[in-house]
């Protein structure tokens, strides 16, 4: 990418494009796709068709450099200084304030995640790598897991050594019944780690223990050979006990935050944004020497990166529209598939989708590309159950067929129900939606009644009642959004389908093939064979279109050309800061500004 930054007068330029279309004031156009003749042209049966909007361009693939481990001596615990000219600054803006850094009392707070550093780290493409822990050995059962620590007299960013009884304490204190954190139930793969969320047992019965300084030994309930996806996450990286002991909640506050991650918290005004710094106590100097982040203003969000003051800019839903309209912003622009999917959940002994036919024909009455055009790239049509990039993610023609968009192939299985059954199909969503979750949600309902020609009736549902129906299974066709709560399949199948399945639970579909698919990834431990038992679920869960896999929600970002590297998928596509990987600053690398 070359040339200079855009300038303020890319605000003058014209839309060349329409503004976003919002479903619930528009209307359905009427067309075919791929060849197909057209339905009969009544209310109930016109195809509907994609939105023209431009497909934003992929960025080459940049290899990602990796950081030379560096010993450093102790020294005293860092504070903010002025930062030399020539040093290695990023500025990135995001358009949301964080709640803390505290991740491990609330995975999404939505705070840095490089300040600190678990026992193990996730790669670009989710390999996992060790952090604080150099090396590990699994039992041959897959139940017993030991950790070596690394050697070093320092490591948390006021000189503090990083101990094992740092990660003891930290998982205890993720299971305080009287104020879990949100990814708790994670660890009840961990020996008693159920009976210590629910108070059934005290925190030192968790099955987690320190053998000595350095070695770390955990016990699993039975085997997960996802276990160590489930540490890289940011919801399992480290408090550090002695400041939260002394100021609470608030303990990570400028000021106040001690961390053992790549960089420390040099300042925070929150409303405006916040500094880090390279930790001198971090076994591995990054190759920033700081970060700042801060926080888009609702009036000119973008006017910092027109100006070059910003490296890398969140681009709001409001400004897809402009940027996407813009052949220089088009230039600048990148999409980061973000680890979640939204579904439509089909309750299979439920009259008239206990027809397998009837299962298949709804699926293909979903234009799932008409859904990317609709909101300027912000989803991507899903194939998959497992979103792109994330381990065990399938991406075959076979699957991609079960899901084609296929109109006049809908309408006509449907004749039948239409003839001797004209009462409408009840679709079953939460009544919290985002903006973008909600015009897709309108807009599958309207292509449903439309391609199906029988009307869907949307039933929306407040918290508890939306928890009744899901866990009683008290609806017929279900909207689902899942963030995975850790990247790997396991996360959808295990989470959603399998007959131990920790949510969906009212879903009245069980499949022994599956279950039995399941236990022998749960125990394998190569990665190959693990991922080649998925891709088995994968198909399994398609032959019976129980789960409609509908679209990924997309995060979309403007960078300068003088960003030479970040963090991509190994088909490369940028992979943003969220909630499953948390060494987005770990891989820019700049070249001078403006050049």
């Amino acid at each position: 990418m070359g040339g200079r930054p855009i300038l303020e007068r890319a605000l003058l330029l014209p839309l060349t494009r329409r503004r976003l279309l919002w479903l619930s004031c528009g209307s359905l156009l009427v067309a075919c796709r791929r060849g197909e003749a057209t339905p009969p042209l009544t209310a109930t049966a016109s195809a509907v068709t994609p939105l023209p909007s431009p497909t934003p361009p992929r960025r080459p693939v940049t290899p990602t450099p990796t950081a030379t481990p560096v010993l450093i001596s102790p020294t005293p615990s860092p504070r903010p200084t002025p930062t030399p000219v020539a040093a290695r600054i990023f500025v990135r803006m995001r358009l949301d304030e964080p709640k803390s850094h505290d991740f491990n009392a609330d995975a999404a707070c939505g705070g840095e995640p490089e300040l600190f550093a678990g026992l193990v780290r996730l790669a670009p493409d989710y390999r996992v790598q060790p952090d604080w822990a150099t090396a590990w050995e699994v039992s041959a059962d897959g139940t017993r897991y030991i950790f070596s620590l690394r050697s070093n007299r320092s490591g948390w960013s006021n000189g503090d050594p990083v101990r094992v009884s740092d990660f003891v304490w930290s998982w205890q204190r993720m299971l305080d019944p009287a104020n879990p954190a949100p990814q708790a139930s994670l660890l009840d793969l961990v020996g008693n780690g159920k009976a210590v969320r629910e108070g059934r047992l005290s925190p030192d019965q968790l099955a987690v223990r320190a053998l000595d300084d350095s070695t770390l030994e955990v016990e699993l309930e039975r085997p997960a050979g996802y276990f160590l996806w489930i540490l890289g996450t940011p919801g399992f990286l480290p408090a550090h006990r002695p400041s939260v002991e002394r100021w609470g909640a608030r303990w990570t506050e400028a000021g106040r935050c001690v961390s053992n991650g790549p960089f420390y918290l040099a300042s925070w005004e929150p409303g405006s944004g916040y500094t880090v710094n390279a930790n001198p106590h971090y076994w591995n100097r990054p190759n920033l020497d700081s970060c700042t982040v801060t926080i888009a203003r609702p009036t000119d969000p973008l006017l910092p990166f027109y100006r070059g003051q910003v490296d890398v800019a969140a681009v709001p839903q409001e400004e897809l529209p402009r940027v996407s309209s813009e052949e220089a912003l088009l230039e600048r622009m990148e999409r980061s598939i973000l680890p979640e999917t939204w579904f439509l959940v089909i309750q299979p002994d439920s009259a008239p989708l206990d027809d397998l036919e009837l299962r298949r024909a709804v699926s293909r009455a979903i234009d799932r590309e008409r859904l990317r055009q609709l909101l300027y790239g912000a989803v991507e049509p899903a194939q998959s159950l497992v979103p792109p990039g994330i381990p065990g993610s399938v991406r075959d023609d076979s699957v991609a067929d079960a899901h084609r968009f296929a109109p006049l192939e809908a309408f006509r299985a449907w004749q039948r129900v239409r003839a001797g059954d004209p009462r409408p199909l009840r679709l079953t969503a939460p009544t919290e939606c985002s903006p973008n979750e909600e015009a897709i949600l309108q807009d599958v309902a309207m292509q449903l009644t439309s391609n199906l020609g029988v009307p869907v009736e949307l039933v929306r549902l407040a918290a508890r009642e939306w928890e009744r129906a899901v866990e009683e299974g008290t609806f017929q066709l279900l909207w689902w959004r899942w963030p995975l709560p850790f990247p790997d399949a396991a996360a959808v199948y295990e989470w959603l389908l399998s007959s131990e399945r920790r949510t969906l639970r009212g879903l009245r579909w069980r499949s022994d093939a599956l279950d039995r698919l399941l236990v022998l990834a749960r125990g394998e431990t190569a990665l190959t064979r693990r991922l080649g038992a998925y891709r088995q679920c994968e198909r399994l869960a398609h032959e019976e279109f129980v789960l409609l896999p509908i679209c990924h929600p997309v995060a979309t970002y403007l960078v300068q050309p003088w960003v030479v590297t970040l963090p991509r998928t190994p088909t490369g596509e940028l992979l943003a800061p969220e909630r499953s990987f948390s060494r987005f600053l770990s891989a820019v690398t700049l070249s001078s500004r403006g050049s």
